[in-house]
């Protein structure tokens, strides 16, 4: 009996040490669930679309059509070398098409100029290279855009205008502002037309009309987040079409803030806040808000891959 005993006890002691060495390999193998960025400019680097490529005779008239339904239509002759001498071998053609508040997001692209809400019917980005990759002189009155108008502008129709968009770095932020462009520009048949159609970013936009609204602004905070370095606030806009990115600090630092007498009170939108913590790991959530003055918001965070992300923003706009 004593000898069972020892035996049983042994098998016991094996047993426990076993479980025990399964549970410490469990727990140390379990990752966190979240996509991984070196910093949040490798996150939104990575959520950008690749070009769309073409490749062009510009010796005649060209028409490309993107695949969410941009029409470039080119003349022959529109590009010249950096001597102003007429180019004859082939072109490569790059096009981003933003039609819709999401791929803007993924584009990081912005609707605001100059600080104000802009009401847009969709964007483009197009770029002219040569076959050593090289952007190429393109006349802007050779150039004629359609861009479908997919979203809605109901009240709009008649004062949306061409936007060019300028990337600049802002606190160590890509932002998109958007300026008047030189065009001569028309709606048709939902169709909003440019004829004079410059390289880079494109819009059918309107500046959103405050007239008889209360302008204020207000300050968000990110549960967790006491450097914003990392941080970046989105506002997806329900009332109109449009999508802010809010970067700013405030004075005292400890949460972000849009620009004084930017927001119409009673503006109902989503924010959705993204993160990069510590160990590298990405966070993530949204809060529906109503402004009504000088508010304060705070946006809990959890972490996420991107996948995740996606199906938010789909749940977001939908």
């Amino acid at each position: 009996m004593k000898k069972l005993s020892i035996n049983y006890a042994l098998t016991i002691l094996l047993f426990c040490l076993t479980l025990t060495s399964c549970m410490d390999d469990d727990d140390s193998s379990t990752p966190i669930p979240a996509d991984s960025f070196s910093s949040l400019s490798d996150f939104v680097e990575s959520q950008k679309p690749e070009a769309q490529t073409f490749t062009i005779d510009p010796t005649s008239d060209q028409v490309i059509t993107g695949e969410d339904g941009v029409v470039i239509e080119i003349d022959a002759g529109a590009f010249t070398d950096e001597n102003d001498d007429p180019i004859t071998t082939p072109i490569t053609v790059e096009l981003k098409e933003y039609l819709d508040l999401k791929s803007m997001f993924e584009g990081n692209i912005q609707t605001v100029s100059n600080g104000q809400l802009l009401v847009t019917g969709g964007n483009f980005d197009l770029r002219f290279k040569d076959e050593s990759g090289n952007e190429v002189n393109a006349n802007p009155w050779s150039i004629h855009s359609k861009i479908p108008v997919a979203t809605d502008i109901s009240g709009y129709e008649n004062s949306m205008q061409y936007y060019i968009g300028e990337t600049t770095t802002v606190d160590g932020r890509e932002v998109v502002n958007w300026n008047l462009g030189q065009a001569e520009s028309w709606i048709e048949d939902g169709i909003f037309n440019i004829l004079g159609v410059q390289q880079g970013l494109s819009n059918c936009d309107a500046l959103y009309d405050m007239a008889e609204e209360n302008p204020t602004q207000f300050e968000v905070t990110v549960s967790g987040v006491t450097d914003y370095n990392q941080t970046t606030v989105w506002m997806f806009v329900e009332d109109f079409p449009s999508i802010i990115n809010i970067y700013s600090l405030n004075d005292s630092m400890d949460a972000l803030t849009t620009y004084e007498n930017s927001i119409p009170v009673g503006l109902n939108a989503t924010l959705l806040a993204i993160t990069i913590d510590e160990n590298n790991y990405l966070k993530f959530g949204s809060l529906p808000i109503t402004v009504a003055g000088d508010d304060t918001f705070n946006v809990n965070v959890a972490y996420g891959t991107t996948e995740d992300l996606s199906l938010l923003i789909d749940n977001i706009l939908n």
